[in-house]
């Protein structure tokens, strides 16, 4: 069984064992979320709160006074927690014992999933607004049988109206934990090649000589395009629709920009990825806006950084084109700012 604790949470687990492959921490979490939980904590009366929930179920346990004792105790509290719980949606005592045999020991890794740190966040919001801690005992029951009603958006879409009626129904199924296969380095295929492109003096082209060129550019983006959705995804852990829309961003950076505009390719743009956010993104795109900014931003990051992985650009490279995109999304945020307070006209 795994926790997926906030770094701010991690001090408090430090009694548990940690994961050291994160990788291998987070395709767990996706394959078996019933037996993977994500925790944070806040401060309730000058007093630490741990807020656990299941991955699966959104199955709530609230952990109240957690100091240096008790942190030490939390290899046995926290299985205490789980019958608790468990108890509160009507498990029985025997299903309880299989899945605590099944989930073996508790190992602590970083957070992989939005969605649940999300309702974390809100319950945490309420307990710390409208909550006292009103009973001696560390797992606070009272908390946990209110908040097993508590309505969570992830759950109400797949016909869930409650954590109870989610844990029941994963509770219903056959318990296992699916066996995880340790890969090697993932190997990134360059089926992409800028070399010529590259090499090539884009200064004196002819009107035929530059469309072949843009031609071959577009071709080649397309590749790398294919292999960094395949490298976020697998590697990353980022969703198919996250990716998608990196793509649509990176699309009009290397295809209208570095290939029709600029004339270079990715791996010898310099400081283009710095001129597009600070001047033409914010220009020529009439939808730009600073959330629209900060999006490609990202996306520039994550492209550079997959090149920087694939041997197509070195460290340095990297962190002089990472400070060209932190300057460009200054200039990109002053341009915005200027024109939407309507300081300019024609």
């Amino acid at each position: 069984m795994i926790i997926g604790a906030t770094k701010k949470a991690q001090p408090l687990f430090s009694a548990l064992p940690s994961i050291e492959d994160k990788e291998y921490g987070k395709q767990f979490a996706q394959i078996n979320p019933l037996f993977s939980w994500h925790a944070n904590y806040i401060n309730v009366n000058r007093k630490k709160v741990i807020i656990l929930l299941n991955d699966l179920t959104y199955t709530p346990i609230i952990l109240q006074d957690i100091n240096a004792q008790k942190k030490k105790k939390l290899p046995e509290i926290i299985p205490e927690a789980i019958r608790i719980a468990f108890k509160i949606a009507g498990i029985s005592t025997k299903k309880i014992d299989e899945y605590l045999k099944l989930a073996g020991d508790i190992q602590v890794t970083t957070t992989s999933n939005r969605s649940v740190m999300g309702s974390i966040n809100l319950m945490a919001d309420e307990i710390r607004d409208f909550r006292t801690i009103i009973t001696n005992e560390t797992i606070n029951n009272e908390l946990m049988i209110s908040y097993s009603d508590y309505l969570h958006t992830k759950l109400f879409k797949q016909g869930y109206r409650s954590s109870v009626e989610a844990l029941r129904e994963a509770f219903n199924k056959p318990l296992k934990v699916e066996a995880m296969v340790r890969k090697g380095p993932y190997a990134i295929e360059k089926t992409w090649d800028y070399s010529e492109l590259s090499r090539l003096n884009t200064s004196n082209l002819s009107e035929q000589q530059r469309e072949k060129y843009i031609e071959a550019s577009i071709k080649n983006n397309e590749k790398l395009l294919a292999a960094f959705k395949e490298y976020t995804i697998a590697v990353k852990g980022l969703s198919e629709k996250t990716v998608k829309r990196h793509i649509e961003q990176l699309d009009f950076y290397l295809n209208v920009y570095l290939a029709e505009y600029e004339q270079v390719t990715p791996i010898n743009s310099g400081d283009s990825a710095g001129e597009f956010l600070g001047d033409f993104f914010v220009r020529k795109d009439l939808s730009s806006s600073a959330t629209s900014l900060k999006k490609n931003g990202s996306a520039l990051k994550k492209l550079y950084q997959f090149l920087c992985e694939a041997g197509e650009i070195s460290k340095t490279d990297l962190a002089d084109i990472n400070e060209f995109i932190r300057t460009g999304l200054q200039e990109g945020e002053e341009y915005l700012s200027f024109t939407s307070d309507d300081k300019w006209w024609f």
